[in-house]
């Protein structure tokens, strides 16, 4: 299966609805974690898991916590909202979490995660999967934790072989995640620099026992990715009509949603900041996208954009 990854930011509600309605090859939407801050949750997380935003995909809700208490709180939310299934989020790189001891923070913390799993494991109506990281600060602690996990009924390991030190920088460490595929007892999902159809295939042919890929950046520069990978042709003229349909799709929900054409704006700057690598000159693109500071000026310059790609 090819699952869309969590990207705090980018796949919120909208997004993944207008994705699903363009495109094929998802077979499930991971929704960025759901977390508490000064002991309340924000309203913008709670709205990303209400079933009503999403209908008819299947969705996966993410927590972020760092104690069984939170693990408690957040669950009672999900299982309200109807969920029975739950990723724990191990593998958040951002110091921002990481230093309150969440995400990849509780990557050293073996000990701690074992409280945490016996709480959340107390409640059998959730099937639960963990994302990690290779580790806060030395890749044996993915190890130690591997280990850990494999005392408790978790549905799947989806690995990010990269230090959270490294957060997106530098290489994934493919030879780590044999290991940690090796020493784990549950099902392991790769997941890390799958940015083309060869990248999938490559990793296809050095892990032949993973059955589940989840993409995340690779999608957000190229939504025909998924499918792509599941063989899937598209014309020039077709790449071109698809993506512009998505844009435009996106842009009008947006539109309805958002208030006030600056924060529109805002928002489908972000969008282009990895959208604009689908077209041929993507740093032209990318950098004609950040001068506009009018809605006028973004309708006008995203549609030189689609006209030119026709052309290329």
């Amino acid at each position: 299966m090819l699952y869309f990854a969590p990207l705090q930011g980018y796949t919120d509600f909208i997004y993944r609805k207008v994705y699903h309605k363009n495109f094929s090859g998802i077979d499930a939407f991971f929704i960025p974690y759901l977390s508490l801050g000064k002991n309340k949750i924000l309203k913008k997380r709670i709205r990303e898991v209400k079933p009503e935003n999403n209908t008819g995909i299947r969705v996966v809700p993410q927590i972020l916590i760092n104690s069984d208490q939170e693990a408690e709180e957040l669950l009672e939310i999900l299982k309200d909202c109807g969920y029975i299934e739950v990723n724990i989020n191990m593998g958040c790189p951002y110091p921002m979490v990481t230093r309150t001891g969440r995400g990849s923070g509780l990557l050293p913390f073996p000990g701690k995660t074992r409280e945490i799993m016996e709480k959340v494991f107390s409640d059998h109506s959730f099937s639960v999967s963990v994302k990690l990281r290779s580790g806060l600060v030395s890749e044996d602690e993915v190890i130690a934790m591997t280990e850990t996990l494999n005392c408790f009924p978790v549905k799947e390991i989806i690995y990010h072989p990269r230090l959270a030190s490294q957060l997106f920088q530098g290489n994934v460490n493919d030879d780590l995640f044999k290991k940690v595929a090796g020493v784990s007892q549950i099902p392991v999902c790769y997941n890390g620099n799958l940015f083309s159809k060869s990248d999938y295939e490559r990793r296809k042919e050095l892990f032949p026992g993973v059955q589940n890929w989840m993409l995340g950046r690779g999608i957000l520069m190229n939504p025909l990715l998924p499918g792509e990978i599941n063989g899937t042709a598209y014309t020039a003229g077709e790449r071109n009509q698809k993506l512009e349909l998505f844009h435009a799709q996106l842009l009008e929900e947006y539109s309805a949603y958002l208030q006030g054409q600056g924060h529109l704006l805002m928002k489908m700057k972000l969008f282009w900041e990895y959208f604009s690598h689908s077209f041929p000159r993507q740093e032209k693109t990318w950098k004609i996208i950040r001068k506009c500071n009018r809605l006028d000026d973004y309708l006008t310059v995203t549609g030189k954009i689609f006209n030119m790609a026709e052309t290329d």
